[in-house]
């Protein structure tokens, strides 16, 4: 039979996520869901200016840091957050490289909840 899939073989995934409610320099506010899918990296959702950004986990020298290609249209190479020692920034690419950035956010401290 073509295109059949056996599902009997396949085990469930285990989804964990946080939430955290973060608040920046100036009192701007954002909350990021840190979600982890079994044993495979993390990424996270960020809800912030009324919309949803995801982002995946990607290389850092040091903290946790998500980049995504889309953003808010004042962000059209995507976004940026990294996170380090309990203070995050949320930042946009500029150009077509992503190691040149527009932060947008700084200061950004949580509140579990």
């Amino acid at each position: 039979m073509l295109g059949s899939v056996a599902a009997a073989d396949a085990s469930p995934v285990q989804v964990k996520y946080r939430v955290f409610r973060y608040t920046c320099d100036a009192g701007k506010k954002i909350n990021v869901y840190y979600v982890q899918f079994g044993q495979d990296p993390m990424f996270a959702m960020l809800d912030w200016n009324g919309q949803r950004f995801g982002l995946a986990e990607a290389i850092s020298a040091s903290g946790s840091r998500y980049a995504g290609l889309s953003g808010p249209a004042s962000a059209r190479g995507g976004l940026e957050w990294w996170e380090h020692h309990g203070e995050a920034t949320l930042s946009a690419f500029t150009g077509n490289s992503t190691t040149n950035t527009k932060t947008l956010l700084t200061g950004c401290k949580t509140a579990r909840r």
